[in-house]
């Protein structure tokens, strides 16, 4: 704007200098350009947003393997069953062990030599009698007899463990160790009664085991205790006997355990022998 013309009031003047916002050498206002872009439209900073840092992303968790099952235990095993099963038709008394006797010192076994011979053959087969023959007079149970056992030696080997089985069985089942066995006998010369088989007792490979007398004064006998018809027997005897049957067979202490679940015949008795077959007698 110019001077002041003559002739306006001061008044005159303020009001043009409000209006025009230009009086005394005010710096006036640009008016707007049309083209800008409007003030809501601006940025208030020029320079460029932060990018936000990356989220890394969590993998799903996977799932907890299935735990593995656990080993089922080996089947402990005492050794002198016969597992072969290509010598299952085989006749004839057991073959001598080397060293046998030594063996039998060694498992604790007190015993006196015996001989018993074997006889002629018959059809190329020894039908009765061994070559390798102990009586037995205290094994590592310290079991007394009521006669001391006549049997091949490897048969009186497997009677060291049966000792030792027989005293875990009592002491967890009875609660007192056995004192003494009565049984009704190992060596005899005779085809089976209901088989056209030989017996092991022809051979002296067997015993027939009757009754146990435990140290508290009590006794177990087969005829009586073993109740092959009660499916859920209580008393501590009754379990001791099954206990035991199932034992011998299973832990392969012996080849053949038969009770009074096989038949009338062993109704009175557990019979064990090392045949070269097997039969699990001890079980309905």
């Amino acid at each position: 704007m110019g001077t002041i013309q003559p002739g306006m009031t001061r008044l005159t003047c303020i009001a043009l200098v409000f209006a025009l916002n230009a009086c005394e050498g005010a710096p006036t206002k640009a008016p707007p350009d049309p083209g800008a872009p409007s003030v809501a439209s601006v940025s208030p900073s020029t320079e460029p947003a932060a990018a936000e840092p990356a989220v890394e992303a969590v993998p799903e968790s996977e799932p907890e393997p299935e735990p593995e099952p656990e080993p089922e235990p080996e089947l402990f095993s005492w050794g002198h069953a016969d597992l072969d099963p290509d010598n299952d038709n085989v006749l004839g008394p057991p073959a001598p062990l080397d060293d046998c006797e030594a063996r039998l010192e060694a498992a604790g076994i007190s015993f006196k030599p015996a001989r018993i011979g074997v006889g002629k053959k018959v059809d190329g087969v020894y039908t009765c009698g061994a070559h390798q023959v102990v009586r037995v007079k205290r094994g590592p149970g310290n079991i007394a007899y009521n006669k001391n056992p006549l049997l091949t030696c490897t048969m009186a080997l497997a009677l060291a463990d049966f000792e030792r089985v027989a005293q875990e069985e009592a002491e967890r089942l009875v609660g007192s160790r056995i004192k003494s066995i009565e049984h009704m006998g190992t060596f005899n010369c005779r085809e089976m009664v209901n088989f056209d088989l030989l017996s092991e007792h022809s051979f002296a490979n067997g015993i027939d085991l009757k009754k146990f007398v435990f140290a508290n004064g009590e006794s177990a006998t087969v005829l009586d205790d073993f109740k092959p018809t009660v499916d859920q027997p209580e008393d501590p005897k009754t379990l001791f006997l099954r206990s035991l049957s199932n034992r011998l067979y299973d832990e392969q202490v012996f080849s053949v355990v038969v009770t009074p679940y096989f038949d009338h015949l062993h109704r009175n008795h557990i019979h064990v022998d090392l045949a070269r077959y097997r039969v699990d007698g001890s079980r309905p």
